[in-house]
């Protein structure tokens, strides 16, 4: 059995896990990256994505969709700030498909250098996130 570390989930709205876990995988500005007990001491920012963590104190896995936020470890305990964590849910392909589009598109129409394209690629992300946590979602839903 691997080592557990102390891990807390909190938003705005107040703290949404606080356990222990074997690992805690997420996505930062660089991509994405994973914490396993004992790890370096680190803060970076959290780009929208999907938050897993995995081994927790009570056998279950959880998962979260991420609006952004930051991830910091230090003494060996991880504290995620999230500006949102949303459990994911099985959600319409069709709709989903359809929003992912809009948002690529309004992406693909801006300049990095626009004061919008930060939010368009914080919503494409974000959307994208919403995908792959519907269709893990799906597949749990079928076993």
């Amino acid at each position: 059995m691997a080592q557990r570390f102390p891990v807390r989930l909190v938003t705005p709205t107040g703290t949404v896990f606080e356990g222990t876990a074997e690992q805690v995988t997420a996505w930062g500005t660089l991509g994405q990256f994973g914490v396993l007990a004992n790890h370096t001491d680190f803060i970076t920012p959290l780009v929208p994505g999907l938050l897993e963590i995995t081994g927790t104190d009570n056998g279950t896995d959880e998962r979260y969709v991420v609006a952004g936020g930051f991830a910091e470890v230090r003494g060996g305990a991880m504290v995620i700030l999230a500006t949102e964590a949303i459990v994911p849910v099985v959600e319409d392909e069709t709709a989903l498909a359809h929003e992912a589009e809009a948002a690529e598109r309004r992406l693909a129409q801006l300049s990095s250098y626009e004061p919008d394209f930060s939010e368009a690629e914080q919503a494409a992300r974000l959307v994208r996130a919403r995908i792959q946590a519907s269709e893990l979602s799906r597949t749990a839903d079928a076993s």
